[in-house]
């Protein structure tokens, strides 16, 4: 009874130092709202939605919430008891010189990845501890000697505790994203409406209904992603047809 109550006492305090902050990431110049932009605590990882809102869980006192995004300076702002909500980001863009500019219609979805990748290298490129990190052939005992080799404690704890540290959240947050990218690159908008003629609340429900999968798309030439659209249009205008009767 004592070590259950000792445990409550200590979950009450961890929440009372934690609080969970919102707020929207703007363009400082324009004043609009910026999508897909990386916000990060000590506790969690988050990305800002379609409108620049973002939701993330912070240490009350010690801990700094991070901004980044692809052409904007990074922003850092220490948290305190009174920055929890209705929190306005505003970045300021990067001023970036170039000795060759090429003015293009869309995002290069393939530079877009690898400056991502760039940018946040060190939660991509997280993994959990291998075999030969955990047990280490010595010939001197280490913390833990086990017939001639030594299980290095701090390596065992970070394998089993891995999937939950916020690394491993953040990469998958980060991968995650890059898969939508490269959906919305081969299944987009102006594609689906120049085979089906779809348009505005419709277009957004095809969209939602019939958005394949990452492993699915990865097996498709783009024309069968054409063909997949054409046959998906027809059904879901025969769908509609019938609802409407």
């Amino acid at each position: 009874m004592r070590g259950l109550l000792l445990l409550l006492i200590i979950g009450t305090r961890m929440n009372a130092m934690a609080q969970t902050i919102s707020g929207i990431v703007t363009d400082r110049h324009t004043g609009q709202r910026i999508s897909g932009a990386w916000i990060t605590s000590a506790k969690a990882a988050t990305i800002s939605g379609l409108q620049g809102e973002f939701t993330i869980k912070a240490n009350a006192t010690t801990d700094t919430i991070r901004v980044k995004m692809q052409g904007y300076q990074s922003y850092m702002l220490p948290v305190d008891a009174s920055v929890n909500k209705n929190l306005i980001v505003t970045l300021q863009q990067a001023v970036i010189e170039l000795n060759e500019v090429h003015v293009t219609g869309r995002r290069d979805r393939v530079k877009d990845s690898i400056n991502n990748r760039k940018m946040f290298s060190r939660e991509f490129n997280s993994s959990a501890p291998k075999f030969k990190d955990i047990v280490v052939v010595a010939s001197n005992p280490g913390p833990i000697p086990v017939a001639g080799v030594t299980i290095v404690p701090s390596q065992l704890l970070r394998a089993i505790t891995y999937k939950h540290s916020r690394e491993y959240k953040f990469k998958k947050v980060l991968i995650r994203d890059e898969q939508n990218r490269y959906i919305d690159s081969r299944f987009g908008d102006d594609l689906v409406t120049g085979i089906t003629g779809l348009k505005d609340d419709s277009l957004l429900n095809f969209m939602d209904k019939y958005r394949p999968g990452i492993d699915r798309l990865k097996k498709m030439t783009d024309y069968d992603i054409r063909v997949y659209i054409k046959a998906s249009g027809q059904k879901f205008r025969n769908d509609t047809a019938v609802k409407t009767k």
